[in-house]
């Protein structure tokens, strides 16, 4: 029997495949390696890179999904399942559903209690899947990074020190979340599957040089999301008009107060996110 695959029939490769995510119920499509023995993304060769995001590419045109997708790569202390490269393409929820529902029943045996995990956490019946994904996230740690914000202001002040991307890219820091954007001039926004990589490239390397992928990191500070932005929204970051956002690269509240915001800018920062009501990372 063939693997299910969402992938559209004429696009598909014999190195990656796309599923719903089952074992976290949210609106994201997984796409996951063929070769099980892949651990991780930096297994992958060159052009297997490449693939994650001609994949992703497949999967916008496929079901237009050009006005929410992202695609994120979970790095360090972030990346949940260690022994199997995996990538996630972040949708809405309902074009995410109503996806689901077209395909289900493609799925091998579902609706069954054999994908039902812990992490189904609003109800354990197979038939409740939809229910769960529109729940998600069920938990958030806002207040628990915001009180550790709050201790290191009391101990220390501390010293910026993220390098510059090479050209063409800019960094851009949020001014409200833990997000560090990458932008470029509209004249040079990505156009392809080539160029859309080496914008993920250039945030995986600065992630790299940030101490945010060591696969055996155990501090919650020392991992992240990879995010490339493929529905050409600017994610709440202050462009200038000439500029557009690549992609952004998701850290603790804690990480991007202490290593990545600049000093003139932390309390600004600090005092927008610490006046929300909550904060979930949707990546």
């Amino acid at each position: 029997m063939a693997e299910f695959d969402l992938i559209p029939e004429k696009e598909r490769c014999d190195t990656l495949r796309v599923v719903f995510d089952y074992y976290t119920p949210r609106p994201h499509f997984i796409i996951l390696p063929r070769n099980t023995a892949i651990e991780t993304y930096h297994e992958l060769d060159q052009g297997d890179r490449t693939k994650v995001v001609k994949a992703a590419l497949s999967m916008i045109s496929e079901y237009k999904l050009q006005e929410s997708a992202v695609l994120s790569l979970h790095f360090g202390s972030w990346l949940t399942t260690k022994n199997k490269f995996h990538a996630h393409i972040c949708v809405n929820v309902e074009d995410y559903l109503n996806i689901f529902d077209t395909n289900k029943e493609r799925i091998p045996g579902w609706p069954s209690s054999q994908y039902v995990t812990k992490q189904w956490r609003a109800s354990k019946n197979p038939n409740d899947y939809a229910i769960n994904v529109r729940g998600y996230p069920f938990r958030s740690y806002f207040r628990e990074e915001v009180e550790a914000i709050r201790r290191y202001r009391r101990s220390s002040t501390g010293v910026s020190n993220i390098s510059c991307p090479p050209a063409p890219f800019t960094l851009f820091f949020h001014p409200s979340e833990p997000r560090v954007g990458f932008a470029v001039e509209k004249s040079k926004k990505p156009s392809n599957c080539e160029s859309l990589f080496e914008g993920l490239k250039a945030m995986i390397d600065c992630a790299e040089k940030n101490n945010l992928t060591d696969i055996n990191a155990k501090l919650e500070d020392d991992g992240c999301h990879v995010c490339l932005v493929l529905d050409g929204k600017s994610h709440g970051f202050h462009l200038e008009e000439s500029q557009c956002l690549v992609g952004f690269v998701q850290v603790t509240g804690l990480k991007f107060y202490r290593d990545l915001c600049p000093p003139d800018q932390r309390n600004e920062w600090f005092g927008k996110l610490s006046a929300m009501t909550d904060y979930k990372v949707l990546t």
